[in-house]
């Protein structure tokens, strides 16, 4: 994994940046099937991406924004495999072995925070995650209330610090 990122804009209330990341992997084995000894584990032999990202970030003293977007290209390669049944009654006579599959494709990101201070003590924040991909998309949106028991007067953070959704948890 290698990646760049190009600050086009660097001040304290607002930033502007590009990047571009890459992404090889390559596994020996392929545990994509759901059969013994694997467990439907994505591992292709060959896998190639590219992404190029682009960010805006700025803040005032009662408004914070982080608005970005991507786009994407993948490439992957799985080799042909042996199959194994899993269900006694179940014959692989007719085959045997599943397909060796080669495909590319794109996607895209878009995503954006809004975080507004109602009082030093409120603050309300709306965001959206839009990912778009063939067969993935784990898209969601948000609306959030902060309380602050000191309050703050100061600048916002840039960028924002919604809540994370509890299926991010790590």
């Amino acid at each position: 994994m290698a990646g760049y990122y190009y600050k086009l804009i660097n001040s304290d209330n607002r930033r502007a940046t590009v990047g571009l990341n890459s992404m090889l992997w390559h596994y020996q084995k392929d545990l994509s099937d759901y059969t013994f000894g694997q467990g439907g584990y994505y591992s292709p032999q060959q896998y190639l991406s590219f992404s190029v990202p682009v960010t805006w970030r700025q803040r005032t003293e009662n408004w914070s924004f982080d608005l970005g977007g991507s786009v994407s290209w993948s490439h992957s390669k799985t080799d042909a495999q042996q199959r194994y049944p899993v269900n006694p009654g179940f014959t692989l006579a007719s085959n045997p072995v599943s397909a060796s599959s080669t495909g590319s494709g794109t996607g895209y990101t878009l995503q954006g925070v809004v975080e507004r201070r109602i009082t030093p003590d409120w603050f309300i924040g709306v965001g959206v995650d839009i990912q778009q991909a063939k067969d993935y998309t784990p898209s969601h949106g948000l609306i959030y209330v902060r309380y602050s028991a000191a309050g703050w007067e100061g600048d916002l953070d840039m960028p924002p610090q919604p809540l994370t959704p509890y299926a991010d948890f790590k």
